[in-house]
């Protein structure tokens, strides 16, 4: 027989509550006669929080009351966070946890929080359930107790009467644990509503959940559109230098090229794993529920860099730029930036190299970008197709600033991708 080993800390110990806890508490109607008896002691419980908030309430005027005060309503939060834990390990009742006041910044906003949130107001009403819901599993045991006993007790017990006797006892036990498990239940039918988030705390949580869910679809669009760029140029940069280092016929080789192509690939490289642990870090923070550091996002000055590895990799492509664009939101300045990102990413995936302009426009109070490439005369090996995703992600975007986008092909045989921006558009 192994030896006994008792726990040495608190910790250990409350690792073996929990195990005893986890093995009486299988689904059904275990879970829910220990969560019945459990009611006894927390009855009490809930009526000691009484006492403390009334002895507080009258503190007051001695000076202390109202830190007595703050720390019981503090206490009692706990304690509703340590039912809501009950419940669902119990009575599998699905409770979310409700607000974390001591996450708030500063020390105001925590005690306002506490006093004036609808949660903690609805765990003082939990205290008074708690109380009724002992007062009646201590008089179902009470009254079912002296029923049985007493019957026991006080019976004439003999060869005819002991089998009736024995099936009335049963009864009286059987009739004892229903009505427990009917205070359970309504026990269960009440909590979510006093121990789960109220409707202020859900439509705040749903609201932070749409940022959330918003923040990371603008992530995985700029990681589509910077990887993707560097991807296509990066492989029409290596292509270019391959065939300069083993050149055909007569055409001489290019060392120079070739290492001015590798510059590049070099460069979209270390873009793209930028961009890669900017996304991850914004995760990262979001999980651990931290702010983001911000970050640098492209604008139409960086128009030059990103198409200048473009040309080096053998994709001739013109920048016209007409008219004032120093003053242009950084907004629109950075959705511009990825309009032209995107179309010279398609062009290459899909026509080749062809000759290609891309133009931005101020008129007014819009900006236009375009990109615009003609009729590929030869189609080299390039990246198959991407299947839509970074010009449909473009248009969602567009459409969320205000703006509009056309991409068709040209009567010259080419295609052009045409974007309207307000400058109010994006903030």
């Amino acid at each position: 027989m192994p030896p006994t080993t008792f726990p040495r800390s608190a910790a250990e110990i409350a690792v073996r509550l929990r195990a005893v806890v986890a093995t009486a508490a299988s689904p059904g109607w275990p879970g829910r006669l220990l969560y019945a008896l459990a009611g006894l002691p927390i009855a009490v419980l809930s009526v000691a929080f009484y006492f403390a908030l009334v002895g507080s309430v009258v503190a007051v005027i001695y000076g202390i009351g109202i830190v007595l005060i703050l720390a019981v309503l503090a206490g009692i939060r706990g304690f509703a966070g340590l039912e809501r834990r009950l419940a669902r390990s119990l009575l599998l009742v699905d409770i979310p946890d409700g607000e974390r006041v001591r996450r708030l910044p500063g020390v105001v906003t925590r005690v306002r929080r506490l006093v004036m949130s609808a949660g903690t107001w609805r765990a003082v009403g939990w205290l008074g359930v708690r109380v009724l819901l002992g007062v009646a599993t201590l008089g179902i045991i009470f009254f079912g107790a002296v029923a049985v006993g007493g019957l026991g007790f006080e019976a004439d017990w003999n060869l005819l009467s002991t089998l009736p006797l024995l099936a009335l006892m049963a009864v009286l036990t059987v009739g004892t644990l229903v009505l427990l498990d009917l205070v359970v239940r309504l026990a269960a039918a009440v909590a979510p509503r006093l121990l789960g988030a109220g409707a202020e705390q859900q439509i705040a949580a749903l609201q932070q959940s749409s940022r959330r869910l918003a923040d990371r679809n603008r992530l995985a669009r700029d990681l589509h559109d910077t990887i993707g760029h560097a991807l296509t140029a990066s492989l029409l940069q290596a292509t270019a230098a391959r065939r300069t280092l083993t050149p055909a016929g007569d055409r001489p080789l290019q060392p120079e090229f070739a290492r001015q192509a590798l510059e590049h690939i070099e460069t979209n490289t270390r873009a793209a794993l930028a961009e890669l642990d900017r996304v991850l870090s914004v995760l990262r923070a979001e999980d651990d529920g931290r702010d983001a550091a911000p970050f640098a996002a492209p604008s139409l000055a960086d128009l030059d860099d990103l198409l200048a590895g473009l040309r080096d990799g053998g994709l001739p492509v013109a920048l016209v730029v007409d008219g004032e664009v120093d003053d242009v939101p950084p907004g629109v300045q950075e959705l511009a930036y990825r309009v032209v990102q995107e179309g010279t990413t398609n062009v290459l995936r899909h026509a080749g190299t062809p000759l290609t302009v891309a133009q931005v426009v101020r008129d007014g109070a819009v900006l236009v970008v375009r990109v615009c490439n003609e009729r590929a005369s030869q189609l080299d090996s390039r990246p198959g197709p991407g299947g839509g995703r970074g010009l449909a992600g473009l248009r969602e975007r567009t459409a969320a600033a205000g703006g509009t986008l056309s991409a068709e092909p040209t009567p010259s045989g080419g295609f052009e991708l045409a974007v309207t921006l307000p400058l109010s558009g994006a903030a």
